[in-house]
């Protein structure tokens, strides 16, 4: 009998370590696969539709972004561009054929801000901390770059839709106002937390926000408890949900994703989406620009 139980445990042990070991070289596996797509997002300058330039600050690192110009006698709404990637990856050059594309549809002009990557010794704030003082440069520079102060959008994705609530909160609890906040599937973290820190008349003259959800994926959902909190301060909102979408649909259906390991949600029925999307974005944008 006891020969027979030693067995049986034997067996279930060996199950075990063959799943560990599945489990273990997925892992390897995948993230072998997300360094190799990490080392291909970025583009030479001779690559690059944009303009690639840096912003020098005192006692700080340079902010890295790509700045696309639309043409125009008037100075433009400036549209900031912020990509997803969980926090740990991702980069401005993925979303180079979509800024110049938003850009020209939009009539505005677009930076993409490639954001410290919250690793290697970075950290999630120091992301968000790039993204506001690249708001105060193109203020304090606006006549250099065309750009109409008082018609500035923080626009992102998923990791880099948080970055655009928290710069937005960051901005607003320092005196300086964005127009519109654009929360793409974004992941909500500590938002709320932060949101709670402003004064109760900060939160409610805070920018409106418009939130793109993709279906019923939980990531993007969470951002709604950031809605109900805006809605309860009398903020203006709006939700547009697309049922059918995969998380990251907009960024993922252009070009530049084309060579990587990891896009789950392109392909034809999701560009499709994606390119809806970014136009009820524009209309929003043209709705709050004209207020």
């Amino acid at each position: 009998m006891k020969k027979k139980v030693w067995k049986v445990i034997k067996i279930i042990l060996i199950i075990i370590l063959v799943l560990v070991i599945v489990v273990v070289t997925k892992v390897l596996i995948d993230y072998y696969y997300r360094n190799q797509d990490q080392k291909k997002m970025p583009k030479s300058d001779d690559e690059l539709i944009g303009t690639h330039m840096y912003i020098e600050r005192e006692d700080k690192e340079n902010v890295d972004l790509n700045y696309y110009r639309s043409e125009s006698d008037e100075p433009l709404p400036l549209v900031v561009n912020i990509h997803g990637g969980a926090f740990v990856a991702g980069d401005s050059d993925t979303l180079d054929t979509q800024s110049n594309r938003i850009s020209k549809a939009w009539s505005c002009n677009v930076a993409c801000v490639n954001y410290s990557l919250a690793k290697n010794g970075k950290t999630i704030p120091d992301g968000t901390e790039e993204i506001c003082d690249t708001v105060k440069h193109f203020i304090a520079n606006a006549e250099e770059y065309n750009v109409d102060p008082d018609n500035i959008f923080i626009l992102g994705y998923s990791a880099g839709g948080y970055h655009a609530m928290a710069s937005t909160l960051q901005l607003h609890s320092e005196g300086i106002e964005v127009k519109g906040q654009i929360l793409c599937y974004a992941f909500l973290n500590d938002m709320i937390e932060q949101y709670d820190t402003l004064t109760d008349e900060q939160k409610k003259s805070i920018a409106p926000a418009l939130f793109i959800l993709a279906g019923n994926e939980p990531v993007g959902g969470s951002s709604l408890q950031y809605k109900n909190a805006l809605d309860s301060n009398s903020v203006q909102t709006e939700l547009i949900t697309y049922d059918d979408a995969l998380h990251g649909f907009i960024e993922e259906n252009n070009p530049e994703y084309e060579k990587l390991h990891f896009h789950d949600s392109k392909s034809p029925e999701q560009e499709k989406m994606a390119r809806e999307a970014e136009d009820e974005i524009g209309k929003w944008i043209h709705t709050q620009d004209t207020q």
